[in-house]
């Protein structure tokens, strides 16, 4: 098969292997000799029974498969028929005029391309809405990731709305039975740091024998992790929020854990609703995202806000009046020997004990991915043997960035998000800190929990006046101090680190963080 063969678009091994329970048959003539004929799929993009049931007469043009019958209908020009139930060549020309003269080339035009471009296939799947809702930072595909993924896990291929009093029965049944619920809402379940800190905090709630209840406004990887720990609803799958509060008992505590969710907090503080937002975000992000109206919505209808950092209080101040200060904890990132095994194997036979420089979060502009690796070319200028860690998901612009530092040779390494990031830390020299503008970043915390110090660009970052004391902040944009800081904490001793250890784990409890937001969204 070449690339331009269009059966090599519709027939992927290591999907039709999944469907096999691991016979191990994932070749091409099995698919022919056998798993046609077992109803099996030969790929994502096309259904076997469902061409099989749509077209009965599939066996006319002589074609051994299913498949073959559909490819041969393509040839021929047939510019209607349906490789799978929620691909629709018809619908798919409709939506898209650039596509209107392809005829039957649509259907491939759709395999080829329209899902990586997230095009809708068909009225029964919208493409848009599954990206938005479920899809992993950074990835493509959803029509794919929903069929070898996302319909196992419960995804809805598009959205449903529910009414008011559909929301607050639905809503009921999930917290039928629980006597002390306590409401968290977030943004989505992606690997990043609220939702993380907000399973952390429902993990202490829990000890507190309370029962977290989780409205996310979208899904992502980390569901599975809420819906471990309490019941879950996905506000963009079509609840209205109105009728979730219908269902709540007047009392029940809420934590909005992020300003990006304050336009829910109105209608789950009506009627003395007890709610507590939890503002990570820095001011001016959230001025220019317009968030600072809907703040004050919120605050007028009831929400108590609460800030992470001391120096965001003063920029708030003349909006949204002095608002308390609930500086988050951290928990202790997991090691093990194992894990601190596999990431010296990962390192090892590259100069081993070479300085080692680590930066992590989502690749983007905002987190200074671009000035990480100006930092990087820098200190090669003046440590040959340096390498370089860059812990999370890369955008697409920093991926592009990656590739082309890659290509001239840096030693970058890539292991994306990772669950042993301690390990990495605990084999890294220093942290470099390159956003733009972050409020924490919990991450600088986890790698000084390993002894790691960090060095900073003076940006619009919340750490700045709480976090010196385990690392150092150059002013923003001085490359060349950032550098020297970074080439100088190269010479911090065992002992340092050790004391660093110390000094973060006193100054970094998260039970004292848990017991200060619980009081706080508890109490009258």
């Amino acid at each position: 098969m070449t690339e331009d063969d269009p059966f090599s678009h519709f027939f992927d091994a290591q999907f039709y292997r999944y469907q096999q329970a691991g016979s191990g048959s994932e070749g091409l003539d099995h698919f022919v000799s056998h798993g046609d004929g077992l109803g099996l799929d030969p790929g994502p993009y096309f259904s076997t029974s469902f061409y099989k049931s749509r077209y009965p007469d599939w066996r006319a043009s002589g074609a051994q498969t299913a498949l073959e019958d559909f490819l041969l209908r393509l040839a021929a020009g047939e510019g209607t028929v349906q490789p799978h139930p929620l691909i629709d060549p018809v619908y798919y020309r409709s939506m898209h005029p650039d596509l209107a003269g392809l005829g039957a080339e649509a259907v491939l035009h759709f395999v080829r391309h329209g899902d990586g471009e997230r095009r809708r296939p068909s009225v029964g799947f919208d493409a848009g809405f599954y990206a938005k809702c479920y899809l992993p930072i950074g990835e493509g595909y959803p029509l794919r990731h929903y069929i070898t993924e996302g319909k196992r896990l419960g995804f809805r291929p598009k959205p449903k709305p529910f009414p008011r009093q559909i929301s607050k029965e639905r809503m009921a049944g999930l917290t039928k039975g629980l006597t002390r619920p306590l409401v968290f809402v977030v943004h989505d379940a992606q690997k990043a740091g609220v939702p993380i800190l907000t399973l952390d905090l429902a993990d202490f709630v829990q000890s507190q024998r309370w029962q977290p209840v989780f409205l996310l406004l979208r899904a992502g990887p980390l569901l599975q992790e809420f819906q471990t720990r309490g019941p879950v609803a996905i506000i963009d799958e079509g609840w209205t929020i109105e009728g979730i509060a219908d269902a709540l008992p007047v009392d029940t505590p809420a934590i909005l854990n992020t300003a990006t969710v304050a336009g829910l907090g109105r209608a789950l503080a009506q009627g003395g609703r007890r709610c507590l937002l939890l503002i990570h975000e820095m001011p001016q992000y959230l001025r220019d995202t317009g968030f600072i109206e809907t703040l004050q919505t919120a605050q007028d209808a009831g929400v108590r806000l609460a800030v992470s950092m001391p120096r965001i209080v003063d920029a708030f101040e003349a909006e949204l009046g002095r608002l308390p200060v609930l500086r988050p904890g951290i928990t202790r990132p997991a090691v093990s020997r194992s894990g601190i095994r596999a990431v010296r194997r990962r390192l090892g036979g590259r100069l081993r004990g070479a300085p080692t420089f680590i930066g992590a979060g989502h690749g983007d502009h905002r987190k200074g991915f671009d000035l990480f690796l100006d930092a990087a070319n820098a200190i090669v200028a003046l440590h040959a043997d340096a390498r370089f860690v860059w812990l999370g998901t890369l955008d697409p612009w920093a991926q592009n960035l990656a590739d082309a530092a890659l290509a001239q040779g840096l030693d970058l390494i890539l292991p994306g998000f990772v669950t042993d990031a301690a390990a990495w830390y605990l084999n890294a020299s220093v942290y470099l800190l390159t956003s733009r503008q972050d409020p924490g970043p919990a991450t600088v915390v986890h790698a000084a929990q390993m002894g790691t110090p960090f060095v900073g660009y003076a940006a619009d970052i919340g750490l700045i006046g709480v976090a010196e004391v385990v690392g150092a902040f150059v002013p923003e944009g001085d490359k060349a101090a950032f550098v020297a800081a970074a080439v100088d904490a190269l010479n911090q001793t065992a002992q340092y680190r050790r004391s660093l250890r110390r000094t973060v784990a006193e100054g970094a409890v998260f039970d004292v963080y848990g017991a200060q937001v619980l009081k706080a969204v508890t109490d009258r």
